[in-house]
């Protein structure tokens, strides 16, 4: 009778904890409206532009969104302490800048242009107007503008001296957009891009992955019927968000599973990490009247630290529900600081995912490994940090 107390006891914990949170809605049937197309976080002020306005909120909790013209601010990037704006279909377009933390704005010399996307890199800034068919460049905060690409315009990613173009197809030119090489010819607005590792989604609901600047690709996701509109780059973490779906992958874009979950028919078209939060914009504000979601990073990416003790050793344990239908969790014990791989296996011995790669502290973890993509049959994971190595054996019954 005391074992089966036991065991229920037990049971009751480890269920509780697979209960992860769900996303956290911010600014619902208020003033924080439209479809948010652009998120930013500088010296803890966090930006979100849109369709109706651009917002601005200094507690994460309460926003104020400008009136005038800041309105269709699809792109938002900083340099040298200033923060920029591109409008686009707004009735005074192009893009304003400000000195003082958001609180005043004022249009740079690039205006009457509408703007579809911006990114920076040191003092450098790229603005794209799809509209006029042109990529625009200023190294003075926008006080002169030049314009580096006639013809070759699309959603911009730049990494050291490679700047990244997606539109028709996926470009990228290394003297500034002077010359264009055609990369991967799939329509697509979606592109990251760091240092050799580009990831491309594109609008057939496929994402893929290079690792030589785009020369040679895979193709690591797939889901019909949707439109890869988001990327976002954190550590070793990739996110991305589609109109159907929000997909994570924690091992730079090898293997990717979904996090979507209770964000329902929302359209994730911006994505920030901040203060150990994941946010999200929604791009469908008719249909889902929330503009903005959050979830703690570690529930984003599947690891869940259990509590602050800190272990005598290292250990694996057993996988629960085992059999299981599509999730299960894996909990483990790290008993010193370093780098800790968590990888699963098909019982051929191909790795199928890798669920974990990177430094932890010493602590007790859990994570939730989703088979969604995979079928029925025998698997195995396999722990590694320093010189432990620990597998065990898991079944998939779907």
């Amino acid at each position: 009778m005391k074992k089966l107390i036991s065991f229920i006891v037990t049971l009751i914990i480890i269920l509780t904890s697979v209960s992860y949170s769900q996303w956290i809605p911010v600014g619902v049937n208020s003033s924080l409206g439209g479809d948010i197309a652009a998120l930013l976080e500088y010296n803890g002020v966090l930006y979100a532009g849109g369709t109706a306005y651009l917002f601005r909120s200094t507690d994460e909790i309460n926003w104020t969104g400008y009136l005038g013209p800041l309105a269709y601010a699809w792109s938002l990037t900083q340099s040298n302490g200033k923060i920029l704006c591109g409008l686009s279909y707004s009735s005074q377009p192009g893009v304003y800048v400000s000195t003082n933390n958001g609180l005043n704005w004022i249009i740079t010399s690039l205006s009457n242009t509408i703007v579809d996307d911006m990114v920076s890199s040191g003092s450098q800034v790229y603005a794209s107007s799809i509209a006029q068919g042109k990529i625009f460049s200023t190294t003075d905060n926008g006080q002169t503008w030049t314009t580096i690409s006639t013809g070759t315009t699309g959603y911009l990613s730049v990494s050291g001296n490679r700047l990244y173009c997606a539109l028709s197809g996926l470009k990228v030119s290394t003297n500034n957009g002077l010359n264009w090489i055609l990369l991967h010819n799939e329509p697509g607005k979606a592109v990251v891009a760091d240092d050799s590792l580009v990831i491309f989604g594109t609008q057939n609901g496929n994402i893929y992955r290079s690792t030589n600047y785009g020369q040679t690709w895979t193709k690591t996701y797939e889901i019909t019927n949707a439109y890869v509109y988001s990327l976002y780059k954190y550590g070793n973490n990739i996110f991305a968000g589609l109109d159907t779906n929000f997909v994570v992958s924690t091992n730079l874009g090898l293997s990717f599973f979904n996090r979507k979950q209770n964000l329902g028919a929302t359209r994730v078209t911006a994505i920030m990490v901040y203060n150990n939060y994941v946010y999200v914009g929604n791009g469908d504000y008719g249909a889902v009247p929330v503009s903005i979601w959050k979830r703690p990073l570690a529930d984003v990416i599947g690891i869940k630290p259990l509590g602050n003790e800190v272990p005598e050793s290292y250990r694996l344990y057993q996988n629960f529900p085992n059999p299981f239908n599509q999730t299960t969790v894996i909990r483990f014990d790290i008993a010193r600081a370093g780098k800790v791989k968590l990888n699963v296996f098909d019982i051929t011995g191909r790795e199928v995912t890798v669920l974990i790669d990177e430094s932890l502290q010493p602590n007790k973890y859990q994570v939730v490994f989703d088979a969604e993509n995979l079928s029925s049959g025998i698997y195995f994971y396999t722990l590694r940090s320093g010189e432990f190595i620990q597998t065990y054996k898991m079944l998939l019954l779907k």
